[in-house]
């Protein structure tokens, strides 16, 4: 059944999302949301500034441009920093073919400076296009990559975006001024320094707690604000003899999660048998939540420089971020674990499971490959984490997260790995 479910799984995704004008590309986006959970309007409102709409044409109403408000398109108010990358979202939908979507980013004196352009043939029947495809991070070929912000010196720019259809020639969806800042000295954080993510940690932090103030070390380094920190995080025990700093707002979940992680006890047998034992033995390595850092190879800050994040077991089986390994975990997890149910052995209740695969590695008598499901399944998902193995953009096995997607909406999917909806003691 699984397999047929996994093998359906895009189909089903088609018929439960129709191709509305809408925002699209919410840079994170965990597999298996249906369409009525993509839309773009916040849960609360963000304060995102407009532009200046002065700046600001009127559309065409025969091609519209659906801006996606965690990944605003470049502005007066959001000042560009010398040397990095720029991600920016958004969505040109019209309901005729389109001929071609073109960005420009243009100096003082009106030169282009930067050019991106994607064309169609009208038969492709093409009527929507991604700024930014959120899907292919590491061979992304969206307008939004291809526009190399990092290549600008500091100054005043201006911004532009226009379309053609089989309907009309040329238009004008958007046009603004910017600036670029100099690498040195304090920057703010901006919503497309985040994933796509800042409206649903603003919602989880709070207005108060973003945005922030930092600075970039020599070699990349995020260094930020020491009152900031000193006003939004607090330092919590864990059970591996380390403390750990976490914003003040996620305290209460890591230590939920952390309890869990002491008092839960689970058994895998098949391949190996584990025996019946604690789910924190199956924890050999972990870092963060805090640090200020960059995601690797992209222009946007990683969740840990908001304490909201922790890796575990980064460097075991098949835990860090590779989009391949999704099919990996699915398999193994969907078609080759089987979950018995709660058992007893001298009064000690506990999860048991059958592993029937081949992983070939194992620590602590259970598969590497088995692992971090299992603390995510028994530990992160029970205190409010999202899992990193159900972004689009990677499947990232060793991240558990706070204030990036509710991790609710992976129950119900076809392509969900929970097994287990009855919980010891509850």
């Amino acid at each position: 059944m699984k397999k047929v479910l996994w093998a359906l799984a895009p189909l089903l995704f088609l018929l439960l999302c129709p191709l509305p004008a809408r925002a699209a590309d919410d840079a994170r986006l965990p597999k298996g949301r249906i369409a009525a959970e993509l839309s773009d309007e916040d849960p609360t409102p963000t304060p995102i500034p407009s532009p200046d709409p002065a700046a600001d044409p009127t559309p065409s109403p025969a091609i519209q441009f659906v801006p996606n408000s965690s990944l605003p398109l470049p502005c007066p108010e959001y000042p560009i920093t010398e040397k990095r990358g720029f991600a920016y979202g958004g969505e040109v939908v019209c309901p005729l073919p389109l001929l071609r979507v073109s960005v420009t980013v243009s100096d003082e004196a009106g030169s282009a400076l930067l050019t991106a352009e994607k064309t169609f043939e009208p038969e492709e029947g093409v009527t929507s296009l991604l700024l930014r495809d959120p899907t292919y991070p590491f061979e992304d070929e969206s307008l939004s990559a291809l526009t190399d912000f990092a290549s600008l010196a500091p100054g005043t720019y201006t911004f532009s975006l226009r379309a053609a259809s089989t309907g009309e020639a040329d238009a004008l969806l958007y046009e603004a001024p910017f600036t670029v800042v100099p690498a040195a000295g304090t920057h703010t954080l901006i919503p497309n320094d985040l994933r796509g993510t800042y409206g649903a940690a603003l919602t989880y932090l709070g207005p108060d707690a973003l945005p922030f103030p930092y600075t970039l070390g020599t070699f990349g380094q995020i260094q930020i604000d020491g009152r900031w920190l000193s006003q939004n995080f607090t330092t919590i025990q864990t059970p591996f003899n380390a403390a750990w700093r976490v914003n003040k707002a996620a305290a209460e979940n890591f230590r939920q999660a952390l309890s869990y992680l002491r008092s839960t006890y689970l058994r895998v047998d098949g391949k190996w048998d584990s025996g019946v034992i604690r789910l924190d033995k199956l924890i050999r390595s972990y870092g963060g939540p805090l640090i200020p850092r960059f995601e690797e190879n992209t222009p946007f800050l990683s969740p840990h420089v908001l304490g909201l994040a922790v890796d575990l077991n980064q460097s075991t089986g098949l835990n860090e971020a590779v989009p391949d390994n999704w099919a990996t975990f699915c398999k193994e997890i969907s078609e080759n674990l089987i979950y018995n149910g709660i058992r007893e052995k001298n009064g000690l209740p506990y999860y048991d499971f059958t592993y029937t695969g081949d992983w070939g590695t194992e620590y602590a008598q259970v598969p590497t490959i088995l692992q971090n499901y299992l603390i995510y399944e028994l530990a992160f998902y029970r205190a409010g984490f999202f899992w990193g193995v159900y972004y689009d953009h990677t499947c990232d096995a060793s991240h558990f997260g706070l204030g990036e997607f509710d991790p609710a909406i992976h129950t119900d999917s076809p392509l969900a790995l929970r097994k287990v909806y009855e919980y010891i003691g509850e």
